[in-house]
């Protein structure tokens, strides 16, 4: 009987060895050591079991084979009447062919080899973040970061580029407004640079990134001199902004007119924002 030092974690790697010559039949030594080591590792717990017969030299290939196979077989069924399920047996047979040829008898050789082992659960995947949320406020600043008008006619296009920006927790969203309706203008596409920041309160908490939905713009005038208005018409869990419409500067307009538009804010992204 040896026990071998390189066994996987928790488990047992083994040589039941010294069968009688051409004997398959388990001896005292080796019930002992099954009852004291192994079926108390594998019996009614998640593990397995790998036997593997084998035979000496002596006598034909296929009787060998045929005795190794005995050996591990009498193993798995002394092992199943002691409460270890046959499905967490594995045999195997190698008859003569890892056996010495000198001497032709070693008592090495006439052994049932064992390898049992737990079955370690792999560890659980970690648990998912929560998604994290975006933190709500009820002051707020609001710019225009650039934009483009068109106008052919009275029909009016808006294309307009805004931030909402958060100042106590120094968050910030893009938001891009596409809008039409009706307006005039003396020229058929006007221009407005980044304006200033705009103060606003909002009637109930929300988040920066939640200002998106229906919304109507209305502006009139050329360069610097120019009154805007945002209606943002879908604001979420019946919030509304203060004032409302907002009543916000721009940056300088190229161009001269006056159009409404309607349509809609689209989030764009949502980021830190330290005041520039």
């Amino acid at each position: 009987m040896s026990v071998h030092r390189n066994a996987p974690l928790g488990g047992i790697r083994a040589a039941m060895s010294n069968y009688d010559i051409d004997v398959d039949t388990l001896k005292q030594e080796h019930i002992y050591f099954l009852d004291t080591r192994i079926v108390p590792l594998v019996s009614g717990k998640r593990a397995r079991i790998w036997l593997q017969g084998s035979a000496s030299s002596t006598g034909t290939d296929a009787h060998n084979m045929a005795l190794s196979r005995r050996r591990a077989e009498n193993v798995a069924r002394y092992l199943e009447g002691r409460g270890v399920q046959g499905r967490q047996i594995q045999i195997d047979a190698v008859g003569e062919g890892l056996a010495t040829l000198t001497p032709a008898e070693n008592s090495d050789d006439r052994a049932v080899a064992i390898l049992a082992a737990p079955l370690f659960d792999p560890p659980p995947p970690p648990a998912p973040r929560p998604p994290q949320r975006t933190p709500t406020a009820k002051s707020f600043r609001l710019r225009l970061v650039g934009g483009i008008g068109a106008g052919a006619r009275i029909i009016a296009v808006d294309r307009l580029y805004f931030e909402i920006w958060d100042p106590e927790h120094k968050i910030s969203s893009i938001y891009e407004y596409t809008g039409g309706g009706i307006g005039q203008s003396v020229k058929s596409v006007s221009a407005t640079m980044k304006g200033p920041w705009n103060d606003f309160k909002t009637t109930g908490p929300l988040a920066v990134n939640e200002f998106h939905g229906a919304a109507r713009f209305t502006t009139a005038g050329a360069g610097s001199y120019t009154l805007n208005y945002l209606n943002m018409m879908q604001m979420p869990r019946g919030t509304a902004t203060m004032p409302n419409p907002l009543s916000i500067s721009t940056g300088f307009t190229v161009g001269i007119g006056a159009s409404t538009t309607v349509g809609g804010m689209a989030l764009m992204s949502t980021g830190p924002f330290a005041e520039d």
